[in-house]
């Protein structure tokens, strides 16, 4: 992975005496004075006539991969590496003479020469400053060194004295000095390497970069927005020069050296579609581990991204080896001479497509300009030095602001799609493949996941959770939208998404000796469905379908085995066989139903063991049914269902007579005194009155569509009167539920509905309610707000006070505390100092941003309450800005979630000491 400058340009005009005139010398440029050109060999000779037999460049007929295997040269590396210190006192002929004692193939020697020079740590190592004997090995090592020769001519000195042919090549490189997207220049990006004969074809050698590998970029003129997970693996990122062997500068194939080398000698590029300069500089930069993992790019191929808002980069990967195969992002922003960043992060979404294509999107809320990293690394691999390395390296310059941009939902530790994790549970996909799922408009937003089992795991007896996850800026966890089932040898997970919006959707298995669920699989949903989902009946996540006691006490659904039902049919029919001694019952729920009317719904028959169940469905929407099983020792439960019901509006509920036309029988009757009211009318009325007066919107909604499809006109005024009561009740259950939810959107939308429909004036304290909660989440959104827009600057003044005003060290130890911190990690300010100044996950900011107001405990809040008490904002703000940014924000948290918990504030004592907790286990545990 080096990619240092391996030269200096040659003197122009004057002599670069490299050694004395022995033999034969190849090189690009005129080496030396006398040095001739041949056009067969496109470069200068030191004999024309000798240099006739030797074969012009070519493309070789092999890859290094076929010819070459380090595992069989070992020998060879080994008698390398213990050559004697005494050599450098004595000719490179000695030297060379040692190297290839014993060997006669071309691939040998070369091996050896090149892996002598890449083990000498050359600015380290102990060569005197004055000029040792030109005879000497070491003189050329202090060439070297002092930047009067370079590597590439030390390989052609070498070879020369193992009658290995070997040219030096000289052009432009992509080297440290490189930064991706600019035009390369004469000299800062000057460099040498060389092309050795080795079996009658030309094959790449670059001592330097093989000898000299970088630990990292220059980032002088970038700002790091996000690491991805390689923040645990940042030794990829140290600035650091160490020596090592590098087998990516060993024989290198052409496709891989024109990545990062061009010759000035375009024949010498050794390749049948040679690349123009200005290809070279406009084309994607890719790096080493890009070839060793055999991966090909599909787009973009320049190395400068211009776009909108978002881009995407795609890989193609070898099917066989991708599975092994992980992947990392680094981004950087180019830093401004004057202002701040503005903060926000979670912008890369990088997923497998399938298992050959691997995607990694960009986004941007604001118009910039980014160096985005690729790191990648092949899990199998077990050396110990083998780690992250790069990929390719992108400059990307997105060209408008929008503020509609939102971050994708925080990648898991495992990423997105189906991989390893899930290989590893005994789990395949079968019927996603990619990371993302995506649903159209014409979608419900409602799908199945689905996983075939590959072990012998009895994944009935697994615990499975699947958790859907708000994306956005607010990462908030939506409950009761996923559930699963274990079915036929398939795990199964079925999930609602609320609206059109992104969301994580992740999914754990924890078996029964394991210590804790592991995360085998994430998805990220992006929805655009039109219509709102409401959650699956509260009670089903544990997973559907049959229980263990079902099989054990032995009974058998004759119905419906699957523990999911999609069905349009208005009444459900759920039929069971019982042994005797075993009694059954069923209990419904539902968002619309309430548990009084659960019993209305639903008929039992019994006809010797066959129990049948009739619900009756209301409305569209998710029920729950759970059947429980009594044999004299109390209920368990025994089968779970949920039940998706859509009423298919083609099918007629009641058949019109036949006798009368449409039109006739809508027509209005002129009231008679002599005829009684339609009984089945009058029926329906009392059926509304009750529901109006037990607020029951099923029961209601039901004498709705049985008014309606009675169709005749003498009961428009009772179908007004009761679409109005619905409205009412539905709108007051929708309040309460957003209220209830805590959620800006949801409590803006019920209030407008409210509005819209006319029923303010009927529900004056459901309005003012939500109304107050909505003034209370704005506000905190507010607080959230200033917070995160504190710039480092100012984080910097508090974290740079030796002996803080009382009033300052107060309210940190207030915030921290929210943020996890006891008052012992805190009293000292030093600590404080420590734990303002960490990066990356856990930097105070990014801590902010992940804290959920509803995780804070009752009993912290009052503790941050009681230690910023005896201050005003006055007194903070007097001393410190930034400081009162923090006071207002734990004033306004706590006071947030004291309003929350007003029940409870008399029986919660504060606490901001993890001791005093301590000591009360130590006296429960007395007791």
């Amino acid at each position: 992975m080096g990619n240092g400058s391996s030269a200096t340009p040659p003197v122009k005009g004057g002599v670069n005496k490299v050694a004395p005139e022995l033999g034969r010398l190849l090189s690009t440029y005129q080496l030396i004075p006398s040095f001739q050109y041949s056009p067969e060999l496109h470069c200068y000779v030191d004999d024309l006539q000798k240099s006739k037999g030797l074969p012009p460049p070519a493309p070789a007929t092999t890859k290094k991969h076929e010819v070459f295997d380090p595992s069989q040269y070992s020998k060879v590396d080994e008698r390398a590496l213990k050559a004697p210190s005494k050599l450098l006192k004595q000719p490179l002929s000695n030297l060379v003479e040692y190297l290839t004692e014993g060997v006669d193939d071309d691939l040998s020697k070369i091996r050896a020469i090149y892996r002598w020079v890449t083990a000498q740590p050359v600015d380290s190592m102990k060569i005197p400053n004055r000029e040792p004997a030109q005879s000497h090995t070491l003189y050329q090592l202090w060439r070297i060194r002092h930047r009067k020769g370079n590597y590439a001519q030390l390989i052609s000195l070498l070879c020369r004295f193992a009658q290995l042919p070997c040219i030096i090549i000289h052009g432009k490189l992509k080297g440290s000095t490189y930064e991706v997207g600019e035009t390369l220049d004469e000299e800062q990006h000057y460099g040498e390497w060389n092309a050795v004969l080795v079996d009658g074809q030309w094959r790449f050698i670059n001592a330097y970069w093989g000898t000299c590998a970088e630990g990292g970029q220059d980032e002088s003129n970038w700002e790091v927005i996000e690491r991805g997970e390689s923040e645990k693996n940042s030794d990829v990122l140290n600035k650091q020069l160490f020596y090592s062997c590098d087998e990516n500068y060993f024989l290198t194939d052409p496709e891989q050296m024109i990545s990062t080398h061009l010759p000035s000698e375009a024949k010498w590029q050794l390749r049948d579609q040679q690349v123009t300069e200005d290809d070279f500089t406009e084309n994607a930069f890719l790096k080493d581990r890009y070839f060793n993992m055999n991966l090909n790019l599909l787009k973009p191929k320049k190395c400068v991204i211009q776009c909108e808002n978002e881009t995407e980069i795609q890989f193609d990967m070898p099917r066989e080896r991708s599975l092994n195969f992980d992947f990392q992002y680094l981004l950087f922003r180019l830093k401004r001479a004057q202002g701040n960043l503005p903060r926000y992060d979670r912008f890369v979404f990088l997923h497998r497509l399938n298992d050959e294509k691997l995607s990694i999107r960009i986004r941007s809320p604001v118009a910039d300009t980014f160096r985005f990293e690729v790191v990648g690394k092949d899990v199998s691999v077990s050396d110990p030095t083998y780690d992250y390395d790069w990929i390719a390296i992108y400059k990307i310059v997105f060209g408008q602001d929008n503020d509609e941009c939102e971050p994708f939902p925080e990648c898991p530790i495992i990423g997105w799609g189906p991989g390893r994790a899930a290989v590893e549970c005994g789990l395949a996909p079968m019927s996603h493949f990619a990371g993302e799922i995506k649903q159209k408009k014409d979608d419900s937003g409602k799908f199945e996941v689905r996983f075939s089992t590959t072990s012998d795991k009895d994944w009935s007896r697994m615990q499975i959770q699947g958790e859907l996850i708000e994306g956005g800026s607010s990462g908030k966890v939506i409950p009761d939208h996923v559930i699963h089932r274990v079915e036929d040898g398939d795990v199964i997970f079925h999930v609602n998404t609320p609206k059109s919006g992104e969301y994580a959707l992740k999914m754990y298995a924890k078996g029964e000796r394991d210590k804790e669920a592991k995360n085998f699989c994430n998805y990220l949903i992006s929805s655009d469905q039109k219509e709102h989902n409401p959650a699956f009946p509260r009670g089903f996540q544990d997973g559907i379908g049959a229980k263990p006691a079902f099989d054990k006490l032995g009974l058998r659904a004759l119905s419906h085995p699957s523990g999911y039902i999609d069905t349009d049919e208005e009444v459900l029919e759920l039929k069971f066989e019982k042994p005797e001694g075993v009694e059954i019952s069923l209990s419904l729920s539902g968002n619309s139903i309430r548990p009084e009317m659960a019993k209305r719904l639903v008929e039992e028959e019994i006809e010797g063991n066959v129990v049948t169940y009739k619900v009756r469905l209301p409305s569209n929407g998710s029920y729950g049914v759970k059947i429980m099983a009594n044999q004299g020792r109390g209920n368990v439960n025994a089968f779970d269902y949920v039940v998706n019901y859509k009423k298919n509006l083609k099918k007629k509920t009641h058949k019109q007579p036949e006798s009368k036309p449409a039109a006739q029988e809508r027509a209005p009757s002129p009231p008679s005194p002599v005829h009684s009211v339609d009984p089945r009318i009058m029926e329906i009325r009392e059926a509304m009155k009750r529901a109006v007066k037990e607020q029951n919107e099923t029961d209601l909604e039901l004498a709705l569509d049985d008014l309606k499809n009675i169709g005749i006109a003498t009961v428009k005024q009772d179908i007004e009167y009761g679409d109005n009561e619905l409205n009412v009740m539905r709108c007051r259950r929708e309040l309460n539920e957003a209220v209830e939810m805590r959620d800006i959107d949801e409590i803006k939308k019920a209030i407008q509905k409210t509005k819209n429909l006319g029923v303010e004036g009927r529900l004056p304290d459901e309005v003012v309610k939500a109304r107050s909660m909505l003034e209370r989440l704005r506000n905190i959104a507010k607080l959230m707000h200033a917070v995160l827009a504190l710039d480092q600057t100012t984080i910097a003044e508090i974290k740079g006070y030796s002996n803080p005003p009382p009033a300052v060290h107060r309210v940190m130890m207030a915030t921290l505390l929210i943020l996890g911190h006891w008052e012992e990690e805190t009293e000292d300010w030093k600590k404080v100092q420590i734990i303002l100044g960490k990066i990356g996950k856990e930097s105070i900011k990014r801590k902010l941003q992940m804290l959920k107001v509803e995780a804070i405990p009752l009993e912290i809040a009052l503790g941050a309450r009681d230690l910023i008490r005896d201050f005003t904002l006055d007194q903070v703000r007097m001393v410190s800005a930034g400081g009162a940014t923090f006071y207002v924000w734990v004033r306004g948290l706590t006071e947030e979630i004291e309003k929350r918990n007003v029940e409870l504030i008399g029986t919660v004592r504060p606490r901001t000491s993890k001791r005093r907790r301590e000591s009360h286990k130590t006296t429960l545990e007395q007791l």
